[in-house]
């Protein structure tokens, strides 16, 4: 008997809420926004319920006692003073965002007791789609049934739906639901627009392959040698700023992992909008290389905590990579040419090896340990005042970075030096009494060759210490751009960084190709 009571209680508890019937109407006006209505039909039983004095009307307290029962109970989690996440929807598994200020409540004040009353709530939101074609959009009412329509735009196909007696005609699906509204459509021109993306892809790749295939080995001569070198680096360079966009904004965590260092959640909207996160891969690829080609690309890098001078982060970096990798080889072609014993220590290689193996960013914070106690000369490395100052920092930097990395120029060009001084033409110059200077000098022309064609691997490593470098002497190169990105979240900063070294590696190929070809006159025949 007392289960029977219990039960009896909590049923007269829960009517409302089944008697309590709702309309939903949603909309996706475009790719950026779209608004929800949600209209309650409240019957007089349930409203006498609420009517504590007996009055026929209900008042304010009354109406939100029995809106708290009856109404929808939407999820609204608060981000910034006039925003929320409306937690009942969701679009591709995120939650809009929408204003305060666009949140509209519609009811008759005071509300009469007889008849049926209508509770109306409309809601404008802003999302974004998750990159294909295909979507959903999941509404959550627990304990809520009714009528539900949704409006899409043109070329918008419903796939899949949990409503029933459901209905699609003139771009409006209409149905009943009970508790929840999934509803799975696709957008029809990017649903073809991907597989032509993907068979152009297929195409592309097996027509390259074969045409590589087809032009391997053979003698290529003279300026086609610099041609073709200029194609690989060409593609080479492609291949890097593609591997660049997919991994920045294709693939890795979510848009709100690696804009973290955008200030705000609009910012992040703007972001999708800009790079057009939303829509599929082959849109957003070729909107990146229109950014990236007419400088546009830019855009975002300043959106962070850290403010950037591009023009100056790179002026300053390349200027840097430049003198350290000129002062680099000069070293070591210079010292690996000159005539010693080769049956003692090579104090050179030794040295050079050892600083080799030393850490960048530790022999850079010893360097500055130990001048702490020169306030003058400190105070040049790590802040400098003037432009002079300026100047002999970068100098230093330079030097500091060309002395760590003179170990493989030096190893490569002393192993060339001592296998041409036991050729016979040098032994010939010596034997009509040419100078030992003048000797030098074909031994060197001869073994910059290789050391030069090594140099596209050896660039790597500079560029590499360099950003440690800048980091610990706080020069605001591009290497200091990149740790201030990877820090703070900011991808535009580690794009913009990524794309500069690629275009400095390239460049510099490309650069010690055209002096092979200078230096090496087989090249040019």
């Amino acid at each position: 008997m007392r289960k029977l009571a219990v039960l009896l209680a909590i049923s007269l508890l829960l009517a409302p809420l089944a008697t309590a019937q709702s309309a939903v109407i949603c909309g996706i006006t475009d790719r950026y926004s779209g608004y929800i209505s949600i209209e309650v039909s409240i019957d007089s039983e349930t409203k006498e319920r609420y009517d504590a004095d007996s009055s026929g009307y209900l008042e304010r307290d009354e109406i939100d006692s029995m809106l708290e029962a009856v109404g929808p109970h939407l999820n609204l989690t608060p981000i910034l003073n006039y925003y929320y996440f409306l937690g009942n929807v969701t679009l591709d598994g995120r939650h809009p965002i929408l204003s305060v200020r666009d949140i509209r409540e519609n009811y008759t004040y005071p509300m009469p007791v007889r008849g049926t009353s209508e509770y109306v709530v409309v809601m404008n939101f802003t999302f974004y789609l998750n990159g294909t074609s295909d979507h959903a959009l999941v509404v959550s009412l627990p304990s809520m049934m009714g009528e539900f329509s949704l409006e899409l735009p043109d070329g918008v196909e419903v796939i899949e739906s949990n409503l029933q007696s459901s209905m699609y005609r003139g771009g409006t699906l209409s149905g009943h639901f009970q508790d929840s509204i999934v509803v799975k459509f696709r957008e029809m021109r990017y649903f073809w627009m991907n597989i032509y993306a993907t068979s152009i892809s297929v195409v592309f790749i097996v027509a390259f392959v074969l045409v590589a295939y087809r032009l391997r080995g053979g003698q290529v001569k003279g300026v086609k040698l610099l041609v073709r070198s200029m194609l690989r680096n060409v593609v080479a360079l492609f291949i890097v700023l593609t591997l660049l966009f997919y991994i920045l904004w294709v693939l890795g965590p979510p848009l709100s992992v690696r804009a973290g260092g955008v200030a705000t959640i609009l910012m992040r909207f703007e972001v999708i909008r800009y790079y057009h996160l939303d829509r599929p891969w082959y849109d957003q690829y070729l909107n990146w290389w229109h950014l990236l080609l007419t400088g546009g690309i830019t855009k975002g890098v300043n959106w962070g905590h850290e403010q950037v001078d591009l023009r100056y982060s790179a002026m300053v970096s390349l200027l840097i990579f430049i003198l350290a990798s000129l002062l680099s080889y000069i070293i070591a072609i210079y010292l690996a040419v000159r005539e010693r014993s080769t049956r003692g220590l090579d104090v050179y290689a030794a040295v050079f090896l050892a600083l080799y193996a030393v850490p960048t960013f530790y022999a850079s914070l010893v360097i500055l340990h130990f001048f702490e106690s020169v306030p003058a000369i400190y105070t040049v490395l790590v802040a400098p005042q003037t432009t002079l100052q300026e100047g002999i920092r970068i100098a230093v930097s330079s030097a500091i970075l060309a002395v760590l990395t003179v170990a493989r120029p030096y190893l490569i060009s002393r192993s060339l030096a001592m296998r041409e001084y036991r050729e016979p033409y040098v032994r010939t110059l010596r034997a009509i009494g040419l100078e030992p200077k003048r000797v030098r000098r074909f031994v060197r022309r001869t073994t910059m060759i290789p050391s030069i064609t090594d140099s596209a691997l050896n660039f790597g490593w500079i560029l590499t210490a360099q950003v440690f470098l800048e980091v610990i002497f706080k020069v605001e190169g591009m290497g200091y751009v990149l740790f201030r990105g990877t820090i703070d979240g900011n991808p535009f900063q580690i794009q913009i960084a990524i794309i500069y070294f690629a275009l400095v590696m390239i460049a510099a190929s490309i650069f010690s190709d055209i002096v092979i070809y200078f230096l090496d006159p087989r090249v040019r025949r």
